[in-house]
């Protein structure tokens, strides 16, 4: 799985060196809720391994999926815009390894190094473009008169 969001191809080295310097390993079995929509944002994850699916709460009381993410691709963003709370929430589908961020040290860094600043900024947008893009798409097939996520 490689697209523009994933951060060996999102984020030049130097950067994503300095960013994984800043990391931890960490695992989830499958099934353990990573974060719950609304609730407050302090960390984020990089895939390594597994299966994490995204998902948003919808008017009948479930939690819709809306997105799958893999191997090298960024998990959370909310923690990069106030009033950092989760705006989806997030389910190991498989057991996952993955590596954590506080947010807090990763902003300080990027507000002690512009350039890199820069960089995440730039990386965090475009996974929040494509993941609004792919969560509008869901929400079409799901509710659409007649489906149609798929635009014309």
């Amino acid at each position: 799985m490689t697209s523009t969001t994933t951060l060996p191809i999102a984020m030049p080295a130097q950067h994503r060196e300095r960013l994984l310097r800043l990391a931890r390993e960490v695992s989830f079995p499958p099934g353990a809720r990573l974060f719950e929509e609304d609730r407050p944002a302090d960390r984020f994850w990089i895939v390594r391994t597994g299966t994490v699916v995204l998902d948003i709460r919808v008017p009948d009381g479930r939690n819709a999926a809306v997105e799958s993410l893999g191997h090298g691709e960024l998990l959370g963003w909310s923690w990069h815009f106030p009033p950092y709370r989760w705006h989806q929430g997030a389910e190991a589908l498989s057991p996952v390894r993955a590596w954590e961020f506080d947010a807090k040290t990763v902003l300080t860094t990027c507000a002690e190094h512009p350039e890199f600043g820069r960089a995440i900024a730039s990386w965090v947008g475009q996974v929040v473009a494509d993941r609004l893009q792919k969560t509008r798409i869901r929400l079409l097939d799901l509710y659409a008169p007649h489906g149609s996520g798929i635009l014309p």
